[in-house]
């Protein structure tokens, strides 16, 4: 069965339709900020209004009626900076909920493809973007769009006035794109520096037992300090330049306020004019300066949700560019087919398997041999599915294995690593792929590999909680639990990378037991080993020498031939 899925032009990432989706909220807290930046002009007509109509009536009525209007003013363009706040919360709320998904798959995706620790990053960015959101900065991006108009309004007053405005604008605008400038490098050494000590940190607790029976402790944190350091170090330097441009930006600020009523005063003593507009001009330029002024303090937070976005949405378009065109294909039983697999190291630009070919046929099951560092465990990656060849076709039942992956048809292969890490709490969803709502298949599973009784002797059974990634369970009983886990679901392929190298002789009995009952099924297993024992449950074996496929055939033959030691002759 096949369903072809083409893409005649690049298609906008779940990202930007989701943002585009919010225009409408976005137009609207808009609005809001138009109202309260509106409202924020009442001071200002309150003093003109005092000047014109109170002072020269000496009306106590119009006093108190001008006074309750401003006030009602004062009042409603809060409440409109509330709802704005609050709307922008609503919104981050709502990307958060809708991109999660699709950000944490495509995480997923990119860290098996090519770059873990950015995958890592760009999950963390999705958070970012939705703190960026709740803060204030974000409302201050729609109040900069008003210092134009305030300062326009500063011009009507007195041209002078306006252009003093003006000239403060663009001095607290250079000091902003300085702070930028001053603040790159050391921020981005800080996050770096940041990065490789949390690194250390998390890999130090991981192997800490280790580092402790071999008195490694002071060593281990001095990794880490090391690197803290180095951030610590950058990031005072990028506060102290901050301090600075800030302290500058203030003084600048507090200069203008103060020549541009020396200005406005004087225009009054020269021209006799209203002597509100002292303080009218005073606010005003306070307000054409704040959102200018507040973007110097929010710069950081602006330039982390930019980069942020930056980040998320190109791994977003670099996962879709490969799953643009695509033949989706539903595998039937079939058998496995390599050919001419190649693989190079992309960090390193080393090839490590060189135009592999090999076939199965179901019910078959391969031992892949040889010696260390012969591309065996990266050959039953490529099996698996965990990483794509970089030339040849691997192919199950006619269908490109890596498209299986992509389509979500990895339940027609298992995969038991050298690396046991099992996720989800209790038995049934670890055994069950974190899918384990089907307990018949889980059980199945579980009789396969011979496991069922240790398990219902577990105080919950299937519900027995193992600990986070099995750490209340032996390395064996990992080992056995993720052999149960391969073969949940009846998968058409199998792939053991080293089954049997923490079992015992009873676990190894199971161990080949499974084996012939996964062959009585017609499964398809491959095995990874060192070790010459589990070669008589197989009916084939590849020996691998230099990245290649040195001989395989029927197991008997391969034996006789190239595994036999020599006959002793005797003298």
């Amino acid at each position: 069965m096949t369903t072809n899925i083409t893409a005649s032009q690049p298609s906008p990432t779940h990202l930007i339709i989701a943002l585009k989706a919010c225009a409408g909220a976005f137009c609207l807290v808009f609005l809001y900020s138009c109202g309260y930046n509106l409202f924020l002009l009442a001071p200002s007509i309150y003093l003109l209004q005092i000047y014109d109509r109170v002072l020269s009536s000496r009306s106590t009525d119009t006093l108190v009626m001008l006074t309750l209007i401003i006030a009602v003013a004062v009042v409603v363009g809060s409440i409109l900076d509330i709802i704005r706040r609050a709307a922008l919360s609503r919104i981050g709320s709502w990307l958060d909920h809708r991109l999660r998904p699709v950000v944490l798959t495509a995480c997923f995706e990119y860290g098996a493809r090519s770059d873990a620790s950015l995958a890592n990053d760009c999950y963390k960015d999705l958070s970012t973007l939705r703190q960026f959101l709740d803060s204030p900065a974000s409302s201050l991006l729609f109040d900069i769009p008003w210092a134009p108009v305030f300062l326009i309004l500063l011009f009507l007053v007195h041209p002078v006035l306006g252009t003093i405005g003006l000239m403060s604008a663009g001095a607290l605008l250079v000091l902003a794109i300085l702070t930028e400038l001053a603040t790159r490098e050391p921020l981005t050494q800080a996050n770096l520096a940041l990065a490789r000590s949390h690194m250390r940190f998390a890999t130090a607790l991981r192997y800490i037992q280790v580092i402790r029976a071999m008195n490694m402790q002071s060593g281990a944190a001095q990794l880490v300090y090391r690197d803290a350091e180095t951030a610590r170090r950058a990031q005072d330097d990028a506060m102290q330049r901050t301090e600075i441009i800030l302290g500058l930006s203030k003084s600048a600020r507090m200069l203008s306020q103060i020549l541009i009523m020396g200005v406005a005063t004087w225009l009054v003593l020269d021209e006799s004019g209203n002597p509100g507009i002292i303080f009218v001009s005073s606010l005003l330029l306070g307000r054409g300066l704040a959102p200018i002024e507040g973007a110097i303090g929010a710069w950081r937070a602006v330039a982390f949700a930019h980069a942020a976005f930056n980040r998320i949405n190109r791994m977003l378009i670099a996962i879709a560019s490969q799953n643009d065109t695509r033949t989706m294909l539903i595998p039937e039983r079939g058998g496995l087919v390599l050919d001419g697999v190649g693989y190079v190291l992309p960090s390193a630009n080393r090839q490590i398997l060189s135009d592999v070919t090999l076939r199965l046929a179901p019910g078959d099951c391969v031992a892949l041999i040889g010696p260390s560092g012969s591309g065996k465990s990266t050959l039953g990656r490529i099996i698996a599915g965990v990483q794509p060849a970089t030339w040849g076709c691997a192919l199950l039942g006619g269908v490109d294995i890596s498209a299986l992956r992509l389509y979500g048809g990895m339940r027609h292969i298992g995969y038991l690593p050298q690396e046991i890490e099992l996720f989800g709490g209790a038995v049934k969803d670890v055994i069950g792929r974190l899918d384990g709502t089907d307990v018949g298949k889980v059980i199945e599973a579980a009789k396969l590999v011979g496991l069922h009784e240790t398990i219902t002797r577990l105080p919950q059974g299937y519900d027995t909680d193992i600990g986070d990634g099995g750490a209340l369970l032996l390395r064996a009983q990992r080992q056995q639990l993720g052999l149960a886990r391969a073969v949940y679901g009846n998968p058409a392929l199998v792939v053991l990378d080293d089954p049997n190298s923490s079992l015992d002789y009873d676990g190894e009995r199971k161990l080949f037991t499974a084996i012939a009952r996964m062959r009585a099924t017609q499964m398809m297993v491959v095995i990874i080993t060192h070790r010459m024992g589990i070669l008589p449950v197989t009916n084939k074996i590849a020996i691998m020498r230099n990245g290649t496929i040195d001989a395989f055939g029927d197991s008997d033959h391969i034996f006789d031939s190239y595994l036999q030691p020599p006959a002793r002759t005797s003298t």
